[in-house]
């Protein structure tokens, strides 16, 4: 997994794809949505996530997304930073 920003500077999360030319496209992105918390105006990308569609992750690929994961509801942002797949 890459993490890299939106021209926005929303964090995401890209992945290799499977197709016969791999690149990278977008597992799960920040998103620029409010939602209802107390903190959701301090703390842009915080509220929501994208996540995308038509991924086959293995069992290494899926603990490291759950990590991505409880790091973006810890810190109110994905990692800027990815060691992994």
């Amino acid at each position: 997994m890459n993490a890299s920003k939106t021209a926005r500077g929303f964090n995401i999360i890209e992945h290799l794809t499977y197709a016969n030319e791999p690149k990278l496209e977008r597992l799960v992105q920040e998103s620029s949505a409010v939602g209802d918390y107390d903190d959701s105006l301090d703390n842009p990308g915080s509220s929501f996530l994208w996540l995308c569609q038509d991924f086959h992750l293995n069992r290494e690929e899926v603990r490291e997304l759950i990590d991505i994961m409880k790091y973006w509801l810890d810190n109110k942002k994905l990692p800027e930073d990815c060691h992994g797949s």
